[in-house]
């Protein structure tokens, strides 16, 4: 549940429009947050997210956060700086830091331009509050506001070490030159340039400055000490909030309260200027589409620069659904199939790690045409209440994949592929089961953790639970240090009692799930037989079924458990097939299991469609 919001009625007058920006060379992707209200302040914000999983996890609070300013008469810009999220670049350019503050002072340019705010402020949260305090050292703005910054890069980098050091997942012949967590690179440039930060020895260009600690560090005063020896106006403020925005996606918490707080700071000595509101204007200055020069960094090999066109994409009824556009020339003509990816969870339609990105925009090379889909409630397919947001499984996700088929105006005989990963694999199961009456050449079901999800099924009762706990003992089998705990007495024997327990129970007493009460067991075998009939279903409708799967996750287990002897059968008519990913964790956060598992993808499609080989190297 979320806290209590005064402006919930509200929310729906606010008016968000997506654009691109930047440089023809490096276009970014923003939105721009205000209402049609006449007036609005002469003042508006640049709202700057922080990095990686975290930039993921709190996606939804920063677009709150930039609903609550518009509503306070305030313009706001979020986006996506360069090598991130939708815009341009990838994680192995160079100069990283420089893309990433040259991005905020082209959003503050982009917001002058479309609003007529000449005076701004800057807000930003955990690295984005960073990077905020590094533009405003040269940049004067009118206020400053940091939540749960990170004053000192070479702790910053240190924690990444750590994180890394301490991955479930070590993948073999590691590049001493990345450090990597949170589904993100961090190459010896971009390492060395972060470890050189530190907030504390450098001065802002501020008339005012907010701090807002992280909540488990509100009496560190550090910052706030160092600047004001500088004479800066200055305050700090505990808030409870950060820790609810950066648990994983689906479990986020919006701080209502907290951002409502910061809000009215800035109010307080706001300058009470207005001007007139460019709202009829703002559609036609805005770009609703941006050519990115793509390159693939996986390959090993040097590559030419190729152009993918993405555009902004909106669907359902009065197109109130977002999505982006992935193609290229050859793959408008192309008679190849559009492809569909549904979101993964509660993550918007970038996917864990970017991946979604990097396919779509690997795939528009080959020839295809990809639509990355923000289903309702998800990223900025903004759903009508908020207790709709944040649901990873929703019961009308075949409706709502026909939803964008139609908006693709496609004509009769247009074909698709649904892909997914997690319940964007959910989402294209159940998509091709359903819509028999549209052409599905393929669907394409990446690390799947359930093929049903029943009204009031939770993750402590989701019989994935079951499986990724299995599976877990199972990799511990092989491992040294495991049976040195064991004999150790420093195993939990009794998750261990209760795993094998559940195992047999699933595998050996399915016939007698209806009487056990053993919840897991239950949920595990309610859909027993019916998966493997519905697997049939989809094959017989002619639609290919692709399964990539990391290998120690539980999706193969899920699978083979619950319809074994019809996947086998299906496999010998190639009807179904199965591809693995070594190393890999659910989401693909690694970058050497990340690049395999897009190779892996293209192969696939490169060999069911017939197209000329590419130069891949992984």
């Amino acid at each position: 549940m979320n806290n209590h919001t005064p402006f919930s009625n509200n929310f729906y007058s606010v008016k968000r429009y997506p654009f691109y920006f930047g440089s023809k060379e490096k276009p970014l992707l923003g939105w721009l947050h205000t209402t049609s209200a006449q007036q609005h302040s002469s003042t508006g914000i640049i709202i700057c997210p922080p990095l990686a999983v975290e930039y993921m996890n709190s996606y939804r609070s920063l677009r709150y956060i930039a609903d609550y300013f518009a509503l306070a008469g305030i313009p706001a810009i979020r986006f996506d700086y360069h090598g991130t999220g939708d815009s341009s670049g990838i994680e192995e350019d160079d100069n990283r830091l420089d893309n990433w503050l040259w991005s905020i002072n082209q959003a503050i340019e982009q917001l002058k331009t479309l609003t007529g705010c000449e005076k701004f402020g800057l807000f930003g949260f955990r690295m984005g509050a960073t990077l905020a305090s590094l533009v405003a050292k040269t940049t004067p703005t009118e206020f400053l506001i940091l939540w749960a910054a990170l004053d000192s890069g070479k702790k910053y980098i240190r924690e990444i070490k750590l994180l890394q050091m301490t991955s479930k997942i070590q993948p073999n012949n590691q590049n001493e030159s990345l450090l990597e967590a949170g589904g993100m690179g961090y190459w010896a440039q971009t390492a060395d340039d972060l470890g050189k930060i530190n907030l504390t020895k450098m001065t802002p260009q501020a008339k005012r400055i907010l701090i807002v600690p992280r909540d488990e560090q509100a009496t560190d005063t550090k910052l706030l000490q160092a600047w004001k020896q500088h004479d800066l106006n200055i305050e700090q403020i505990n808030d409870v909030g950060s820790a609810q925005m950066l648990v994983d996606a689906h479990q986020t918490i919006v701080p209502h309260q907290a951002i409502q707080n910061v809000i009215q700071w800035v109010q307080k000595d706001l300058d009470k200027n207005t001007i007139s509101n460019p709202i009829q204007s703002i559609q036609q200055k805005i770009a609703r589409y941006a050519d990115i020069t793509h390159i693939n960094g996986c390959s090993s090999t040097s590559q030419e620069n190729q152009t993918v066109r993405e555009s902004i994409f909106y669907y359902g009824a009065d197109n109130q659904h977002f999505a982006i556009l992935t193609e290229t020339e050859k793959s408008k003509k192309s008679a190849l199939p559009t492809v569909i990816i549904a979101n993964s969870g509660a993550n918007h339609r970038v996917g864990p790690s970017r991946l979604y990105v990097l396919i779509a925009r690997e795939l528009s090379l080959m020839g295809f045409r990809c639509l990355r889909v923000d289903v309702p409630g998800i990223g900025d397919s903004i759903a009508p209440n908020q207790e709709l947001e944040n649901i990873e499984y929703i019961t009308s996700s075949s409706k709502r994949i026909l939803e964008v088929i139609e908006a693709l105006q496609c004509n009769s005989n247009s074909q698709f592929i649904l892909m997914g990963l997690c319940s964007g694999a959910y989402f294209s199961f159940h998509a091709a089961l359903d819509l028999t009456k549209i052409n599905i050449t393929e669907s394409i079901l990446i690390n799947p953790l359930t093929f049903y999800w029943d009204e009031g099924m939770s993750e402590h009762n989701s019989p994935t639970k079951h499986f990724s706990t299995w599976n877990w003992y199972k990799k511990a089998l092989a491992s040294p240090n495991s049976w040195i705990k064991l004999l150790k007495g420093k195993i939990d024997f009794k998750s261990l009692f209760q795993a094998v327990k559940n195992r047999v129970e699933i595998r050996l007493m399915s016939k007698l799930s209806h009487i056990t009460q053993n919840e897991t067991v239950k949920n595990a075998n309610k859909h027993r037989h019916q998966l493997g009939l519905d697997l049939a279903k989809i094959a017989n409708n002619n639609t290919h079924i692709q399964f990539i799967l990391a290998r120690n996750d539980p999706g193969y287990d899920i699978l083979m458990t619950n319809a074994g002897k019809t996947v086998k059968k299906l496999q010998k008519t190639n009807k179904i097939n199965i591809a693995f990913v070594e190393n890999a964790d659910h989401t693909f956060s690694k970058y050497k299991p990340r690049c395999k598992t897009i190779h892996t993808l293209v192969q696939l499609l490169k060999d069911r469609y017939h197209l000329p080989p590419k130069n891949n190297n992984f």
